[in-house]
């Protein structure tokens, strides 16, 4: 499944390693707005992960699950579209 996970740091050393927490999991959409095709148990690792990182009474975090019905309702403008990660062999 699609999630669209986004954040709001308020400290630049938790913001870094926030960053990088979803850089391992997800493709950056923009600053702080990530697009992660993941499954349940690495979504799961993802919010652990985060959680152990943020200060809940300082910082914001979201994780928005986006079904392949609403994927396709999405509406875009300008440059940027929504990824599709397709499945491929390297020959």
């Amino acid at each position: 499944m699609i999630y669209m996970v986004c954040y709001d740091i308020s400290d630049p050393k938790r913001l870094r390693k926030t960053a990088q927490v979803l850089e391992n999991l997800g493709l950056r959409v923009q600053k702080s707005f990530f697009q992660c095709d993941i499954d349940e148990k690495k979504k799961e690792v993802l919010i652990s992960r985060v959680l152990k990182v943020i200060k809940p009474k300082k910082d914001y975090f979201y994780v928005y699950p986006l079904c392949e019905d609403c994927s396709q309702k999405a509406i875009q403008d300008g440059t940027g579209s929504l990824i599709r990660l397709e499945a491929f062999d390297i020959l």
